[in-house]
C-alpha cells in the first residue's frame, strides 16, 4: 500500500507534549487511516534532552531527526524534515505541542483533491477555556491541563477536545474571517519545495512571522485552491512557548521593544513590505464533528470572552 502522507512535527523541549501530539496523528486515533498510510518525521530542534524513539509507539513509521544549527527558530528544522518526506502529500506541524482532532488527516487528504492547487489549512485552538496567554495569568498550569484531558477521557474520543478549548489569537473569528497563518497545513510535498519551503532568514524566537510569510506565499500559489477545514483542528498544549506564555507576542523581549515589534521589523526586512492579512475566501471542507463546532468555527469563541 502506498504511503499517503508525510507529517513533519517540530519540537523543542517537549518531552511531555510530543508523545501526545504524535499519538494524535496515528491510527487508530486518526480515523480512516492505517499505519501504512502515514509516516511521521519528528524533528528535534536542539532540545536540551534529545528526543528519543522510545517516547512513541513502536509499531508506527516514526523517524527522529535532530537539528542543532537552527537556533531559536524552527524554520531550518521544518525544511530538514520536509526534505526527508517520502509521500506525495506533506503535513507540517510547526509546533510539536499541537494535538490533532481525529479526522484531521483523512479530511485534509480528501480536501487536497478538490482543486488542482489545493492548500489545506486548519484553525488552531488552545486547551483551556481561554487563550493560554491569558489563562496562565489566572492559574492555568500543565497540571490543570492534564486534569482537563483526564476529565474528557482523552484520547478515547478526541473530538471532546472541542469541549475544553478556546480559539487561538490568530483565529478568534473562526472561519468568518480568513486567518493570517495556520497551525497545520497539508499540500503536495513537491509544491512545498517549489515555493521555497520556510524562509530560514526568519531567525527570531519561535520563527517570528515565518508562518505568516509561508501562508502568504502558499495562498498566492494556491489561488482558488485555498481550503479551510470544518470540524477539525489542532489543540495547543501548554509549554510556555514564544507567543503562548503570559503576555504573548506583546510582552517586552528586548528592553522596551515587544516581541511583536521585533517580529514585524524582521518580516518587513525580509519580505520588503508590511504584513497584510489575507482577504482571500477559502473553500470549506469538513463536517460538524461535535456540538461545539458551530460556535467555535462560525460564532464567537471563548477566547474573546
Amino acid at each position: 500500500m502506498a504511503l499517503k502522507i508525510s507529517i513533519v512535527v517540530v519540537g523543542f523541549d517537549m518531552k511531555r507534549e510530543l508523545p501526545r501530539t504524535v499519538l494524535s496523528l496515528l491510527p487508530p486515533y486518526q480515523q480512516g487511516l492505517t499505519n501504512d498510510d502515514v509516516e511521521i518525521i519528528v524533528v528535534d530542534n536542539g532540545s536540551s534532552e534529545p528526543v528519543r524513539r522510545d517516547w512513541f509507539p513502536a509499531n508506527a513509521a516514526i523517524s527522529i531527526v535532530r537539528v542543532d544549527g537552527g537556533g531559536v527558530s524552527p524554520c531550518m528544522a521544518i525544511n530538514e524534515g520536509a526534505r526527508l518526506a517520502r509521500a506525495e502529500h506533506l503535513a507540517v506541524f510547526i509546533d510539536g505541542a499541537r494535538m490533532a482532532s481525529p479526522g484531521l488527516v483523512v479530511t485534509a487528504l480528501t480536501a487536497s483533491g478538490v482543486h488542482p492547487r489545493s492548500f489545506v489549512a486548519t484553525l488552531g485552538f488552545h486547551i483551556g477555556l481561554k487563550t493560554q496567554q491569558i489563562s496562565v495569568l489566572e492559574g492555568y498550569t500543565r497540571e490543570v491541563e492534564d486534569s482537563l484531558l483526564e476529565a474528557i477521557g482523552w484520547p478515547r474520543d478526541g473530538y471532546r477536545l472541542f469541549e475544553i478549548c478556546a480559539l487561538g489569537e490568530s483565529y478568534l473569528h473562526g472561519l468568518l474571517k480568513p486567518p493570517s497563518e495556520t497551525t497545520c497545513f497539508v499540500m503536495k510535498t513537491s509544491t512545498f519545495h517549489e515555493i521555497g519551503g520556510y524562509d530560514e532568514r526568519f531567525v527570531q524566537l519561535g520563527g517570528g512571522l515565518a508562518s505568516f510569510d509561508f501562508f502568504r506565499r502558499a495562498l498566492e500559489w494556491a489561488g482558488d485552491g485555498f481550503v479551510m477545514l470544518v470540524g477539525e483542528g489542532t489543540f495547543h498544549q501548554l509549554h510556555y512557548g514564544a507567543t503562548t506564555q503570559a503576555g504573548g507576542a506583546g510582552r517586552k523581549h528586548e528592553g522596551d521593544v515587544s516581541l511583536w515589534e521585533l517580529y514585524r521589523q524582521e518580516y518587513e526586512q525580509i519580505v520588503g513590505q508590511p504584513l497584510v492579512c489575507t482577504t482571500q475566501a477559502p473553500l470549506l471542507v469538513g463536517r460538524i464533528t461535535h456540538a461545539e463546532v458551530p460556535r467555535l468555527f462560525f460564532g464567537t469563541g471563548r477566547g474573546e470572552e
